[in-house]
Parts: C-alpha cells; structure tokens; sequence
C-alpha cells in the first residue's frame, strides 16, 4: 500500500497522454490530474523516511521514476523540435514552455532522491555539502538522471543493516 503513490507517479506521464487523446486533444482534464498526483508525491516523497523506507530504497524509487520519465522527456522536445522545423512566429513560447515541462517532469521525482539525500545525511553517511551538491545535481536537467544512478550506486548498501541499530550506535 505504501508504494501505490509512487506507482501512480510512474503512470501520470502516459495516463495524461491517454487522457488528452481521449478528451480530443484537450490538455486540461489530463495536466489537471497529472498535476495532481505530481504534487501529491512531492509531499509524500519527504513523507517515506516516517514509513520505514530507508535511503536505498527511496533513491531506488529516485532512480526508477527518472528512468521511466525520459521517454516522455524525449517526446516533448521532439515535439519541440518539430514545431521548430516547421517554423512559425510564437516558436520561442512553444520551446520555453516545453523546457518548463520538462523541468516540472523531472523535479517531481527529484524531491524522492533530495528525500533520499536528506535521510543518508539525518544517519551520518552523507555530508552536508555532499547533500547540497547532490541536491542541487537533482535540479539540473539531464545530469539529474546521471546523478541518480551515481548516487543510487554510492549508496546501495545504505539501509541493509536495520533503521533501529543506526539510530541507537555510538557517536564517533
């Protein structure tokens, strides 16, 4: 039950395509939902530590998410690239608002890595500068997707031993 939240945000992306070619190509009802469940897994996405979710597993969920958005990703500037061939006045708005998508696709799942970040650095395994350049990894496109498989595989052996033991071990 804990993952369905997560699962949905993998499905957004193709459920808004789905959902404007049904509506005849209105973007409304399908941004709307999209929207919707983006910004709901931002805030849940702070909210996985209190679940029992560890540092592995919510860069895992980080990882996941982006690798699943960049054929969207690669869509939308396609899209864009077309519309720029094709040319016309007002070409300008088309390639910043796709830009905008883009960036608001990937941030939706960069608050999982930047919760991931903030649980390694609470349990002594991240810096605090190392968390702030890999937050601030997060927020830059495409270097986002490369930082999400760097930092899933610098931490993957973050979280096997148990949450409780960590809590409780001695200050060095």
């Amino acid at each position: 039950m804990k993952r369905i939240p997560m699962i949905l945000l993998l499905m957004a992306p193709g459920t808004t395509l789905a959902i404007c070619y049904l509506a005849n190509l209105d973007l409304t009802p399908g941004l709307f939902i999209c929207g919707a469940i983006m910004i709901f897994n931002m805030v849940y996405a702070f909210l996985l530590p209190r679940l029992g979710f560890n540092g592995k597993q919510i860069l895992f969920w980080n990882l996941l998410l982006k690798l699943c958005q960049v054929p969207l990703i690669l869509l939308i500037l396609l899209f864009t690239l077309v519309m720029a061939m094709v040319g016309g006045e007002g070409i300008g708005s088309v390639v910043i608002i796709a830009l905008l998508a883009c960036w608001l696709l990937q941030l939706s799942s960069s608050v999982f890595g930047i919760s991931g970040f903030l649980w390694c650095h609470n349990y002594g395994t991240l810096s605090k500068a190392g968390m702030i350049a890999n937050t601030i990894a997060q927020l830059i496109p495409c270097l986002d997707v490369i930082g999400s498989i760097l930092c899933y595989i610098m931490f993957r052996k973050e979280g096997q031993t148990d949450v409780a033991s960590q809590r409780n071990r001695p200050i060095d």
